[in-house]
């Protein structure tokens, strides 16, 4: 093989390395980002993704994005009992430990956690769908819809499905 075919095979490689990954830096399928507002009636978060691009600059926040119910369902769960939570602690005669004097209330409000797992300021992961979704009815629709246009693994089609971090006392 000549020194020109080994350059010119060299050089083929290396064209079609930088096809491959121009066409995978294209390619989104999930990120991490930082939930800016939430809107917790609608489900809807705007985020911010954390990864910048590969000059330095920062993504563009996406709007209204649906959040999966997983992320907030415990958070609604315990906003529903705070209130008979609260009640049996100040009426109940439940002895708060083991031992305790019977006249002790309950503390379950003591133990409750201080923040909403699903807020402003939480890193979350957000996938991006195979398809346009902006005829999907959203929340728990189940109807065929027809995408509105042809787009393809595009972030305007993400959707947030797991909040990262936190614990059952700080949320």
């Amino acid at each position: 093989m000549s020194q020109s075919q080994n350059e010119e095979r060299k050089a083929w490689f290396k064209g079609m390395r930088k096809l491959k990954f121009g066409i995978q830096s294209e390619m989104r399928s999930a990120f991490i980002a930082k939930v800016v507002k939430y809107d917790k009636k609608k489900h809807l978060a705007d985020i911010q993704p954390l990864a910048n691009f590969s000059d330095g600059t920062q993504q563009a926040q996406l709007l209204d994005v649906p959040v999966a119910e997983n992320c907030y369902i415990i958070d609604e769960i315990l906003e529903r009992f705070k209130p008979d939570y609260t009640a049996t602690d100040k009426n109940s005669r439940i002895p708060a430990h083991p031992g305790a004097p019977a006249h002790d209330n309950s503390n379950f409000i003591s133990h409750y956690r201080k923040k909403p797992f699903m807020r402003a300021g939480v890193p979350v992961v957000a996938v991006i769908l195979d398809r346009d979704n902006d005829n999907w009815g959203g929340g728990r629709s189940v109807n065929n819809f027809t995408p509105e246009t042809n787009r393809l693994h595009d972030i305007n089609d993400a959707v947030v499905i797991a909040v990262l971090g936190g614990d059952a006392v700080n949320g």
